[in-house]
């Protein structure tokens, strides 16, 4: 059985080991064959707290081996999942250490998150993974999430393909 896991708000002493979870957690898969810009991990209070969103750390044994957020929708995933109403939110950062995948942490953390945005007020929410990110779809299609469009995302800096989820969480309780 699992050790339990603690969810939490993130606090800025959390960081380095943020930073460290996630460089493991894509370092891990061969599914990205570009560098995921972190930007958003430089300032999360700036990124999603202050923005109206959240970002959550999940410990077990003191150590932080699961995180995700959301912040309001914008960017391209707005231009892939269509007539999204203004109360939307966009999962992001989901990853659980390699370590400590398949014990159930990613749900835990993605359900704070369904419940933290609903409290926020959001109605929706949208995300987007790699096609070969096998786990990570199971798992948003065993919350609820219906999988849309399969795209080449072109920004600035990179081109990747994509696939769009979306969930209403209006009516959960």
């Amino acid at each position: 059985m699992a050790a339990a896991l603690r969810v939490r708000h993130y606090h800025p002493t959390d960081s380095d080991r943020v930073r460290e979870l996630d460089a493991a957690a894509m370092g891990a898969t061969d599914a990205f064959s570009v560098s995921v810009p972190s930007a958003d991990l430089d300032s999360i209070e700036a990124s999603y707290i202050d923005v109206g969103g959240e970002f959550l750390v999940g410990e077990t044994g003191g150590r932080i081996v699961a995180m995700g957020a959301f912040r309001p929708a914008t960017g391209y995933v707005t231009a892939y999942v269509r007539d999204l109403p203004d109360s939307t939110a966009e999962l992001k950062r989901m990853r659980v250490d390699p370590a400590f995948q398949r014990r159930g942490y990613g749900e835990q953390v993605c359900a704070a998150l369904e419940r933290r945005a609903r409290e926020h007020g959001y109605t929706d929410l949208v995300l987007d993974t790699s096609p070969d990110q096998r786990g990570a779809r199971r798992l948003y299609e065993k919350r609820g999430f219906e999988e849309g469009s399969h795209e080449r995302v072109e920004t600035d800096s990179e081109s990747f393909e994509a696939v769009f989820y979306h969930k209403s969480i209006a009516d959960e309780t």
